[in-house]
């Protein structure tokens, strides 16, 4: 699978508080969401993290906790996925200490 940030896509925002529609190939960068939720709402979207061998794979309905710190990848892994990034309950108690330094969460193709 082939990454490239030659075209910089049009979001970059501080929390998804919506569902992100990926095309075949799109990635969703997500820097520093330890514990953020990736849920597959349709497609079927691939998952690596920062410094962890496995290979997170997600149809829809299906979702995943991301538990590594520092850089993830979502991509749209054999035609277009619709993904949704949620904060878990029992991660909020540390939100806002965690608003300071936000994680980034961007598309990029």
């Amino acid at each position: 699978m082939r990454h490239t940030h030659a075209r910089m896509a049009d979001m970059t925002r501080h929390f998804v508080d919506s569902s992100v529609r990926l095309n075949t190939g799109e990635l969703l960068d997500i820097n520093d969401g330890e514990g953020f939720a990736v849920e597959c709402l349709d497609g079927a979207v691939w998952i690596t993290q920062s410094n962890d061998p496995r290979d997170i794979v997600l149809k829809a309905g299906q979702s995943f906790a991301l538990d590594k710190p520092g850089l993830a990848l979502v991509c749209a892994a054999a035609g277009p996925a619709e993904v949704a990034v949620v904060v878990s309950l029992q991660r909020l108690p540390r939100a806002p200490s965690r608003l300071r330094n936000a994680p980034r969460i961007r598309r990029a193709a």
